[in-house]
């Protein structure tokens, strides 16, 4: 990038690693660099972020972009240098063969994802089957998986790689996991519904977000325990959050009401709430010529968001993106700051963003569902890192309509080809608060009935979802959705 500005070292922020030195690519040493030293502690004997290896560098074949897949219960594997889907973990079935069976004993609804700050392991939250599975990047092969409380969502790796934090969110705590040897250690008590997990630059605060709460909880990683509380946030739902790498602003999308809340951690306040529109997901940080930026996906828009952070009041919109596919979720940028990627949840897309014309350059086809996504740097340190992978989910049929409404709010449609059924699934926003709607699909001519759902008291649906042969039967442009009488 012409005249960019030169990146400033920054310490290690776990969950959030994109901002000035970019992400995650920070997090590793490479091949030609001295071995690091281990990480040192204070007096309290919390341990501090080593300064990063490897801030800034380019883009390297050396380097994996990861996405979560829910449906096809596996994780995506790209080379970034290349634009390569290399193809897929498999963690287990695809909806919906096999996995209702009283034998099935593999993961379910593949969602979260962390690294370690060495960038040897990542960890992945099965949010159905309540595990933890603790990959070796290397080869793509299973270290140990641990199952933890229920709902699990997102966690992520202290700064020492030591341990996998992971929030429960049917439940009120976080549950901490051996990275080493697997298996739940401890426990942290939380506010209701915990959601994800960051922590500060220097190691010695962790974060927790809810779906039940509108708070975010502080914790003393030393202590273990939950010291402060700060709300005040937009709405009681905020499923993902993200932290600036100076560790100053939190950002707290709420999907449900399409807002944002944005805190001062060093205040503790919330210092300004914005529209961001339906289905608001995640939030990664950025620093360009254009100042700090901060990449916010919004899924009922298709669109990815670009705003510039200000010391001051609410934060600068200076880009609106398309996403080039179907409700953005995730998103990641690259080390050096020159790319942002984000995977597309209900078109099993990543975008792949140019950060010096903020223009999609390439779209992906990934796994089918896409969650988190995840930029590790030095993965691979030799080999291909090929090794265990299949093509599970990956490049299968899709298909996409916004369903046409004559009352208020958003509706769509997707529809997938999976195992033994096509999967058939509506999200909604603004609809009627507390109303039942049916949705329905023409047959030669005939209305036929396919689900029906209850949205909640702000009108939103997140996802009802049924099985049925729809490909080479239904039209999908066909689909509508009625309020039932009464």
């Amino acid at each position: 990038m012409a005249g960019s500005k030169t990146l400033r070292r920054r310490t290690w922020v776990a969950g959030v690693l994109a901002a000035t030195v970019g992400v995650a690519a920070a997090c590793s040493t490479t091949t030609d660099e001295p071995d690091q030293a281990p990480p040192a502690s204070n007096d309290s004997g919390v341990v501090q972020a080593p300064a990063l290896a490897g801030e800034g560098l380019p883009i390297s074949s050396q380097d994996r972009v990861y996405t979560a897949d829910q449906t096809s219960n596996t994780v995506s594997v790209i080379n970034p240098a290349t634009n390569e889907v290399l193809g897929s973990i498999a963690l287990g079935s695809q909806r919906l063969d096999g996995i209702l069976g009283p034998q099935y004993v593999s993961n379910i609804d593949v969602h979260g994802l962390g690294f370690s700050q060495d960038g040897k392991h990542l960890g992945v939250v099965s949010v159905t089957t309540n595990t933890v599975t603790i990959i070796n990047t290397e080869d793509n092969s299973i270290a140990n998986q641990t199952y933890v409380g229920r709902a699990p969502h997102e966690g992520f790796f202290t700064p020492d790689g030591s341990e996998f934090w992971v929030s429960d969110r049917a439940l009120s705590q976080v549950d901490i996991v051996d990275v080493a040897n697997g298996g739940v250690t401890g426990h942290i008590e939380t506010g209701d519904g915990p959601s994800k997990v960051l922590f500060s630059p220097d190691g010695q605060t962790a974060y927790v977000n809810h779906i039940r709460s509108a708070t975010v909880d502080v914790v003393d990683v030393a202590s273990k325990q939950v010291t402060s509380v700060i709300d005040g946030l937009a709405d009681p739902m905020s499923s993902d959050f993200g932290l600036s790498p100076d560790g100053n602003e939190l950002w707290a999308p709420h999907k449900g009401i399409g807002k944002a809340s944005i805190i001062d951690t060093n205040s503790g306040t919330v210092k300004a709430i914005i529209d961001t529109g339906p289905d608001v997901n995640h939030a990664n940080f950025v620093t360009t010529d254009e100042g700090d930026l901060v990449y916010l996906t919004v899924g009922g828009t298709n669109e990815i968001q670009v705003y510039r952070r200000t010391s001051e009041g609410p934060p600068e919109l200076i880009h609106t993106i398309m996403s080039g596919g179907t409700e953005p979720h995730g998103v990641w940028p690259s080390p050096d700051n020159t790319r942002v990627y984000a995977v597309n949840e209900h078109s099993d897309s990543v975008s792949v963003i140019d950060t010096a014309t903020q223009s999609v350059i390439d779209t992906l086809d990934t796994g089918q569902e896409g969650q988190a996504l995840v930029y590790v740097a030095n993965a691979v340190p030799t080999g291909d890192g090929t090794e265990n992978l299949t093509q599970q989910g990956i490049g299968a049929r899709v298909e996409n309509a916004d369903i046409p409404l004559t009352g208020p709010g958003y509706a769509r449609v997707t529809v997938r080809d999976v195992d033994g059924q096509d999967m058939f699934s509506i999200d909604g926003a603004g609809l009627m608060p507390d109303t039942t709607y049916t949705a329905s699909a023409d047959l030669n001519g005939a209305s036929v009935p396919l689900l029906s759902f209850t949205t909640n008291d702000i009108g939103y649906e997140m996802q009802a979802a049924s099985f049925t042969q729809f490909f080479g039967n239904y039209d999908i442009n066909s689909v509508r959705i009625t309020p039932q009488a009464g």
